[in-house]
């Protein structure tokens, strides 16, 4: 099954290394979906030069305003972006986000055309009310992905314990919903384990963070995955 490879650069990428990471990504050649994530000032350079899709890592709720800093989601849409993180862990920690600032975006994303992808740490019954709590009253949960990032991760967990909680995800969207999830896999994905999760039946692809801002290790795990298919 084709898998999508989300790419969060995070806070980091300096200007010079921009064109050399977007030709490299473009001469990736893999049956793969690609989605780079990169920070917000570069995104221009990534809309008019890269030829996989691209997403912003924020999105602020409101479409228009005197907001300083922020980006609306017209404006991305403005600029042929089509995805954007919502809810990731590190905007609850490090800027406080809540369930009803995270619910705004998701509908903002949902309002403008753009797929949300949005981020949970929770799994068993804390997923439920999570989830349960942000999709209340959302018509089009179908064009949302859903990316279960695990808020603890421990070199002990097992590809069959990531196993065990996607299902878990899966069965209860798609009982309590009537959906089949789009579910991505995040945090500690390493070289080592990558080819062994995406094999997972249930998973539609995973997310990258701090190690998809080498781009020569990109390409390293792309093929990588190609070659043991």
């Amino acid at each position: 099954m084709k898998k999508m490879i989300i790419l969060n650069h995070k806070m980091n990428l300096e200007y010079d290394d921009v064109p050399s990471y977007i030709d490299k990504l473009n001469n990736i050649d893999t049956d793969n979906s690609i989605v780079v994530l990169p920070s917000s000032i570069y995104l221009e350079s990534f809309v008019n030069h890269c030829s996989w899709g691209v997403g912003v890592q924020n999105i602020y709720y409101e479409s228009f305003g005197d907001y300083t800093g922020e980006i609306s989601p017209v404006q991305i849409k403005s600029m042929g972006v089509c995805y954007s993180l919502v809810g990731h862990y590190e905007r609850k920690k490090y800027f406080g986000e809540n369930h009803d600032i995270i619910k705004k975006k998701l509908n903002a994303c949902l309002d403008s055309n753009i797929i949300p992808i949005l981020c949970f740490g929770e799994c068993g019954e804390s997923m439920k009310k999570t989830l349960d709590d942000l999709l209340e009253g959302i018509d089009n949960i179908n064009f949302i992905i859903f990316a279960y990032e695990p808020l603890e991760v421990s070199n002990k967990e097992t590809v069959l314990q990531i196993k065990e909680d996607i299902n878990t995800i899966y069965d209860y969207l798609y009982k309590k919903y009537n959906v089949s999830p789009n579910i991505l896999y995040g945090g500690g994905v390493k070289k080592e384990n990558i080819k062994d999760i995406l094999n997972i039946d249930k998973l539609n692809g995973i997310m990258l963070g701090k190690l998809s801002t080498n781009i020569d290790n990109v390409v390293n795990i792309i093929k990588d995955i190609d070659k043991k298919k």
